[in-house]
């Protein structure tokens, strides 16, 4: 899963992206390029179409087709390990997803991130948590203070309102979670209040996600603070590709950020 998001951070751009298996991140069906300038609708169409194929492929080699392979179901075959059985097949029919490149959108974080480490990193300090955590914002936002979700999630930090406002300030008159200064602190303070739920960083980390309550139902439900055991088996219902993939995709911008 970290090499999947190294790569999506460092060799396809936001005109690219993966048609892959949500689970196995190493199996990856094709790189799809899509126009630069066309409208969202397009793009999205494009997608659409790209991952059609593949599911249609994944269902042919499923019921056992071996022969006279069009491309694509070539391509998906060559995909996967040699003699997968059909029924992997038949499965992974239901798992296909398209995840966009940000190797154009990380560079520019990292350019942005020189303005704000030296801050993030003397926060860190002051409430003594792991300098590792300087890197968060690639994940997030790219270091970009003005960044703002489609989920109403805002600032470097990405805060949604609800959990900023055990932090700062965020009414109709002033948004807080647009000050890089006291979202840094704001954001230091929750991760700390999750290691503290949680006991574990990679647990902390992906409760920023989903939460540190649902990290703890998780390991109740589980019985195992084990982040890897975590993102295969757990099933709650708001545990989606996101939150699973948290961690994962932490660790890759800190290796490409180091």
């Amino acid at each position: 899963a970290v090499q999947f998001w190294i790569k999506v951070y460092t060799q396809v751009s936001t005109n690219q992206g993966y048609v892959h298996d949500d689970e196995n991140l190493s199996v990856i069906y094709d790189v799809l390029d899509l126009p630069p300038y066309a409208s969202r609708a397009d793009r999205e169409s494009q997608v659409t179409a790209a991952t059609k194929r593949v599911t249609s492929a994944l269902h042919s080699l499923g019921k056992g087709k071996r022969s006279n392979l069009s491309t694509t179901e070539a391509k998906v075959l060559a995909a996967w390990p040699a003699e997968t059985p059909a029924r992997t097949f038949a499965l992974a029919a239901g798992r296909v997803r398209f995840q966009l490149g940000q190797s154009d959108r990380f560079r520019e974080g990292l350019v942005r991130s020189g303005q704000w480490r030296s801050h993030i990193l003397r926060v860190l300090a002051d409430m003594d948590l792991p300098r590792e955590l300087v890197v968060l914002p690639h994940v997030e936002s790219s270091f970009n203070p003005s960044a703002y979700s489609k989920v109403a999630a805002a600032g470097m930090w990405q805060f949604m309102p609800a959990t900023a406002r055990q932090y700062m300030r965020v009414d109709h008159v002033v948004d807080e979670r647009m000050d890089p200064f006291i979202a840094t602190e704001g954001a230091a303070r929750l991760l700390k209040a999750n290691y503290k739920t949680t006991g574990t960083w990679p647990l902390a980390l992906t409760g920023y996600n989903h939460g540190a309550g649902g990290m703890v139902r998780a390991t109740e439900a589980l019985g195992t603070n084990d982040i890897a055991v975590i993102v295969q088996k757990y099933e709650g219902k708001a545990f989606g590709f996101a939150s699973r993939n948290f961690y994962a995709s932490f660790l890759a911008a800190l290796e490409i950020d180091s």
